[in-house]
């Protein structure tokens, strides 16, 4: 009744939500809200039509005519929400993620000598001294995952807010190569654009290990340009200092990088069901 004057539908979410709308059994992601404020215009309501005072005349004071409103967009929207996360480490199962993170930050994620112990990401806040950044550490991936082995691979999503990746592997391993390859290659299957993520192997329980043994196996790692092995004990907090000063370096410099004024409202604007051009 009150067109132009009624108030919006305003829906509120948490920094962090991704924002889909499905079209023909697809999801087309058309917002991600990752600033406190930020708002996108998702449906808009239809042209309202004239009431049957716009027809009254001297001699017609009480038409009984009128002209309809238009309906109003519809959608099926699908909201996501990915944790707003500086730091990810992903790894095979008992390499360790749960005591690395328990050994930087006051997160207490459970510990046991078996494997698949985490069942949900777990957040952990590190502190270098200058700067205090969000870790997550993520369910154990396998070989697999991608097809819904284990834990299936359900997690990775949050590992696109993260500025770094640590591919977290373990000293004991008789294959390192394949190791890395098979947590590569299950982020991949998952999201290629992850490969554009600044990445740091860490090679954990390597309190046991002479120099010889740890020498041969980095050499094993396929670990490409630019990519650093750093190697660790998250036990005895051993390399700890080395690896958190190198991605927290990867981290403030990337989060440097001027990325462009963004709108403070953004509007999808789909195109109309019956082909016409909008104007």
């Amino acid at each position: 009744m009150h067109g132009v004057n009624a108030e919006d539908l305003v829906i509120r979410v948490p920094v962090g939500t991704t924002v889909f709308i499905k079209e023909k059994g697809q999801e087309l992601m058309v917002a991600d809200l990752q600033k406190d404020g930020q708002k996108v215009l998702l449906v808009r309501g239809g042209k309202g039509g004239k009431g049957n005072v716009h027809y009254a005349t001297p001699t017609r004071k009480a038409p009984r005519i009128f002209q309809k409103g238009e309906e109003g967009q519809q959608h099926d929207i699908v909201l996501r929400m990915s944790l707003v996360v500086d730091v990810c480490i992903i790894g095979l199962a008992n390499s360790g993620k749960s005591t690395l993170l328990a050994a930087l930050s006051s997160a207490r994620p459970e510990i046991a000598d078996y494997p698949f112990t985490t069942k949900m990401p777990v957040l952990g806040m590190v502190d270098d001294g200058v700067n205090r950044l969000t870790w997550i550490e993520l369910p154990a991936l396998t070989k697999g995952s991608s097809r819904g082995r284990g834990l299936g691979n359900s997690f990775l999503h949050q590992a696109g807010r993260a500025h770094a990746i640590i591919y977290l592997l373990d000293a004991d391993s008789t294959d390192p190569a394949g190791d890395y390859e098979v947590l590569r290659n299950e982020v991949l299957a998952f999201d290629a654009d992850l490969a554009q993520k600044a990445a740091v192997i860490a090679i954990n329980k390597t309190d046991s290990k002479d120099i010889e043994t740890l020498k041969d196996y980095v050499d094993k790692i396929p670990t490409g340009t630019g990519v650093t092995c750093i190697m660790i004990s998250a036990l005895y907090k051993s390399g700890l200092d080395a690896l958190v000063s190198e991605v927290h370096g990867i981290v403030v410099e990337r989060k440097s990088r001027p990325d462009g004024e963004q709108a403070a409202e953004v509007v999808f604007r789909p195109k109309p069901a019956d082909g016409r051009d909008g104007k």
